[in-house]
């Protein structure tokens, strides 16, 4: 399937990604499933060189400003999802969640290299070209939560950097800042 979004391997400015999960399954309703995702941030930010600026994890997708210091945001965002990927259906398994695992088995259908996917193909990669767009994503993407009815301020939801811009509490992750 071609995307309209594609990165540029040799581009470190920031990107505003989304990445969702296959046929919008709510996976991230259980704090278990929203830890792989931060585990797999923090992992690539110490070993692949990717700051992140800010994040919300909604219950069927997630998104984030993020900057792969050396480029190469499509390998690094190729290795995020394949690694999350294993570990939320091993995560499905040992919960006996046969819903997802049916799920994620049913969305590999017709793949000769896969036996599960649990995202979708891409992850809408737009670049930050300003300081006035990226206060514009960031916006969006904490204010996610509050428009889909999850919580009623940015504050309440706890997946999410709001609070890191707003209080300065790192909590669950920290991030980076962008030096414009």
């Amino acid at each position: 399937m071609a995307h309209a979004h594609k990165a540029d391997p040799t581009e470190v400015r920031p990107h505003f990604i989304t990445s969702t999960i296959v046929d919008w399954l709510p996976v991230f309703v259980e704090p278990a499933y929203c830890h792989i995702i931060l585990d797999s941030l923090s992992y690539m930010r110490h070993n692949r060189g990717l700051a992140v600026h800010s994040y919300v994890i909604m219950p069927t997708h997630i998104h984030a400003i993020v900057s792969p210091s050396q480029g190469d945001l499509p390998g690094i965002m190729r290795d995020f999802k394949k690694f999350t990927s294993r570990s939320i259906f091993q995560l499905a398994e040992e919960q006996r969640r046969l819903d997802l695992i049916r799920a994620f088995q049913e969305a590999a259908v017709g793949s000769l290299r896969v036996r599960f996917r649990v995202w979708q193909d891409g992850y809408c990669p737009e670049i930050i070209r300003s300081r006035k767009f990226c206060d514009q994503k960031r916006r969006y993407l904490h204010a996610n939560p509050v428009r889909k009815g999850l919580a009623e301020d940015p504050a309440e939801w706890h997946f999410s950097s709001f609070r890191a811009y707003g209080i300065g509490d790192m909590e669950p992750f920290a991030v980076d800042t962008i030096n414009w």
